[in-house]
């Protein structure tokens, strides 16, 4: 039998040798242990070191695939590469687009848990706060809290007596002064523009909304807490009090929460952590909640983990009703209370949700509610909103802002009668 050579072509290409094969290994496995150790160690330092441990896992996956002989291994480590890479593109995507590039730190006692309010600070401290940038510090101020758990409003040694007219404050760190010594703080300006013949009382705070102002009033904390029988009260509003009165926001979640009734009042019903959650979002959210403090400081180190967190569905005709029948029932409540103080709303018309807004103003207008837009009160707001902030990185208000307004207050509101 004659047997003819086989076509070159069609010849099994040759085998690597089993000393090349370990060579290439070890080459591979050497360039991602470099490459892993690399990510490790800077992901301590970084200000994104989810994107370093992405891809330090990305790295060893890759290398796991290089080396591994069965096909089904091979598959495995693919998919998990794939997965780890997009979850580390993600991470980087959220860090670099974040709306808040900040990083904040508050002293002990800054936030304490009141079944009434949901959170307060602690009384009779002073409490720290700094907070940086990308490009390094922002502020460190230091904030006077009195014995009733307020922002301090005034010198305390001021002469003014305690049955002088009262101007009580209401809102959230705006009103509070985040950002601000105390001196700089619109509630202190309106208390020296007045010549301290008015006494003035903040009872805002960080992260508050329409419904710690009708909560403390219904708690007569005018009284007990202010000292103040108000001749003007004013409540300082933003539009995401929208979807704070809705009990949407993650940081708020033993706030009171308020039902719309029929006929067009709230009604307090218990706070918004007794409503079980039902979406993947607020299981999340409830699930860490009860984590431990270091945990959770590791897990906000993530811009997707602090994307997730902070998310929640847009704000509807019924959250807009809510946040007006809170507004309405302190308007009514004071009027009730206190013949003769007058209430008032300063709201930020920012231009970032133009119908929402609208609605805002429409609604509260529908009630009845003195609404001062802030666009009427600052020039050139909101076209030329950076004048009034802080910093691109924190678009609190800024001194500018704090002194119009308080400017507008003091003189248009109180001692104009308007």
């Amino acid at each position: 039998m004659r047997i003819e050579a086989l076509d070159a072509n069609l010849a099994a290409p040759p085998r690597a040798s089993p000393h090349l094969l370990l060579r290439r290994e070890t080459g591979i496995t050497a360039l991602a242990a470099f490459v892993a150790a690399c990510a490790t160690f800077a992901s301590p330092t970084s200000e994104a070191p989810y994107v370093w441990a992405g891809v330090a896992v990305t790295t060893i996956f890759v290398c796991a695939t290089s080396v591994s002989r069965r096909p089904w291994i091979r598959a495995l480590w693919v998919n998990l590469a794939v997965l780890t890479l997009a979850c580390g593109a993600g991470e980087a995507y959220f860090w670099m687009n974040e709306p808040l590039e900040r990083q904040m730190q508050y002293s002990e006692g800054f936030f304490l848990a009141d079944e009434i309010l949901g959170y307060k600070p602690a009384a009779g401290q002073a409490l720290s706060h700094r907070t940086s940038a990308r490009h390094g510090l922002l502020y460190q101020v230091t904030y006077t809290i009195n014995q009733d758990g307020l922002r301090t409003a005034s010198p305390t040694d001021a002469a003014t007596p305690l049955d002088a007219p009262c101007v009580a404050f209401f809102g959230d760190s705006f009103t509070f002064g985040e950002g601000m010594s105390d001196e700089r703080t619109m509630p202190y300006q309106v208390w020296q523009k007045l010549g301290g013949r008015y006494r003035t009382v903040n009872f805002g705070f960080l992260g508050y909304g329409p419904q710690q102002m009708l909560t403390a009033l219904q708690h007569n904390y005018l009284d007990s807490q202010g000292h103040c029988r108000p001749s003007h009260i004013i409540y300082q509003a933003i539009p995401t009090h929208v979807s704070r009165a809705a009990g949407l926001e993650a940081w708020d979640h033993h706030g009171p929460r308020y039902l719309l009734k029929a006929e067009g009042h709230v009604q307090q019903v218990g706070h918004f952590d007794d409503v079980p959650p039902v979406t993947a979002l607020d299981r999340l959210r409830a699930t860490h909640r009860q984590l431990s403090a270091p945990l959770k400081s590791r897990l906000e180190q993530s811009a997707l983990y602090r994307m997730l967190l902070r998310s929640h569905r847009p704000v509807d005709a019924e959250d807009v009703a809510v946040f007006g029948g809170i507004v309405g029932d302190a308007k009514q409540l004071i009027e009730t209370t206190y013949p003769g103080a007058q209430f008032h709303v300063i709201f930020w018309d920012y231009d970032d949700d133009e119908e929402v807004v609208d609605k805002v103003q429409r609604e509260l207008a529908r009630r009845g509610v003195h609404i001062s837009a802030v666009s009427t009160i600052l020039p050139h707001f909101p076209s030329d909103r950076a004048r009034y902030e802080i910093s691109p990185y924190d678009r609190h208000p800024n001194i500018l802002a704090h002194e119009t307004i308080a400017e507008f207050v003091a003189h248009t509101l109180v001692l104009s009668g308007r």
